[in-house]
């Protein structure tokens, strides 16, 4: 399970150091591809069940064959070096506009890249703080 939030800077090559919580669950490797804002990094027993749901949506037809394959393309797989760091591919750093500073962040079944003011944006809001004092009441925590 992948929990926390740890700040940490891209380097010229795309590289990130992966937390040393999360390197265990992508040892061998992970699988990249975006998000809503950020890029997804998943274990491949979790990425598996990812696919398998897309494959699922495009068979019953609430996803198109056209997007079902523009999710599958646009996955890539990335493996730790012996630093701990990800190289994350340039093309979906360019699509979000990363730039030096990333905020990796836990997601239960996935880690999500950020770049830092784009995670800063998403999270510092009124309206997140309403949403998260309103489930926090309705869990009873």
């Amino acid at each position: 399970m992948f929990v926390g939030q740890y700040e940490h800077a891209l380097d010229d090559k795309g590289r990130v150091v992966l937390p040393s919580p999360f390197r265990a669950f992508v040892a061998e490797r992970g699988y990249v591809t975006l998000l809503d804002g950020c890029i997804g990094l998943w274990s491949p027993d979790d990425f598996r069940a990812v696919a398998e749901k897309w494959k699922a949506e495009s068979e019953a037809s609430r996803i198109s064959m056209r997007v079902f394959r523009k999710l599958m393309n646009s996955v890539r797989e990335v493996k730790l070096d012996a630093a701990g760091r990800i190289t994350l591919p340039r093309e979906l750093l360019n699509e979000l506009g990363f730039d030096s500073q990333v905020v990796v962040s836990g997601l239960f079944d996935r880690v999500e890249i950020w770049p830092a003011e784009a995670y800063a944006a998403d999270q510092d809001t009124e309206e997140t703080a309403d949403e998260l004092a309103e489930a926090v009441a309705r869990l009873g925590l």
